[in-house]
């Protein structure tokens, strides 16, 4: 299989020069956290959500961005494709045929693949079992300030007989509005003569969490108010299954537990994907 049978071909772009300001109404029209920039009709860069968090004091698109994105051909293997996922952070790939964008390859779109197969093998292999979990009564605030200090992206919500009662993620963390807020309040405080260490600081040199620039916005109200509901697998579920999961609830993780109903880790999508270099042999 190639990377052109898996990619989405209805690619949303950015242009230069662009702004800040409109990359974030293409993420919220669109419900998307990343686009490929393009200068002249040619890949120049993508940005993504993370990118605009992390350099708050920037407002223009080239500043912004990614410059010379790692890229796949439309004609690359799939294994090719998830080698480079399962070592490296991204979550998204362009694709090119040549020089010129023709798609893109997220790790939702192999989620996607691998549930639309019957691949029978159980997903205990996949399972992580280094897991942060939360009272439910936690405010919002201290989760925010627990994921990060955990880097966790993902943390199963339990209740005081330790069952998992619901899930929290950084796509509750960091709302559009959030980030809006966030920006604003920066904006506005770079302008007097004195800048928040956290807005400045934080952001600017911490590289891979940054949930410092959402903590100080995140409500105390406890974390059961927010959360959303669970889904659970278990060591014996099939591959397959699992991705239906997480394709029909929009989750990147999945608890798993065992046959007393208790908590014993996490499958990520990134190690369900790995699945798909033996499917391929």
């Amino acid at each position: 299989m190639r990377a052109e049978e898996v990619m989405n071909r209805n690619v949303i772009c950015a242009s230069l020069p662009d702004n800040r300001e409109n990359v974030l109404e293409l993420f919220k029209k669109y419900g998307i956290s990343a686009v490929p920039v393009l200068k002249d009709g040619k890949l120049a860069g993508i940005v993504t959500r993370k990118d605009i968090l992390r350099k708050v004091e920037e407002n223009q698109l080239a500043l912004l961005m990614t410059p010379d994105p790692v890229t796949v051909q439309t004609t690359d293997s799939l294994e090719s494709v998830v080698d480079i996922f399962l070592k490296t952070h991204f979550r998204r790939l362009p694709v090119l045929e040549e020089d010129e964008l023709v798609g893109i390859i997220t790790i939702r779109d192999l989620i996607k693949k691998i549930a639309e197969t019957d691949i029978q093998t159980p997903v205990e292999k996949f399972i992580t079992n280094t897991v942060v979990c939360v009272w439910e009564e936690t405010p919002l605030s201290v989760v925010g300030e627990v994921m990060r200090l955990s880097n966790a992206e993902f943390c199963p919500v339990l209740n005081s007989d330790a069952e998992v009662v619901g899930v929290v993620d950084e796509k509750i963390m960091l709302t559009e509005t959030l980030i809006e807020e966030f920006l604003e309040h920066t904006e506005y405080s770079s302008s007097s003569d004195t800048d928040d260490a956290w807005a400045w600081d934080g952001v600017r040199d911490y590289a891979v969490k940054y949930f410092e620039v959402s903590v100080v916005k995140l409500p105390k109200e406890p974390v059961k108010k927010f959360m959303k509901d669970p889904v659970f697998v278990y060591p014996h579920t099939s591959v397959s299954k699992a991705a239906k999961e997480m394709v029909k609830n929009d989750i990147d993780y999945l608890p798993v537990l065992d046959v007393n109903n208790r908590l014993i880790g996490l499958i990520p999508d990134k190690n369900l994907i790995s699945v798909l270099l033996d499917v391929q042999k």
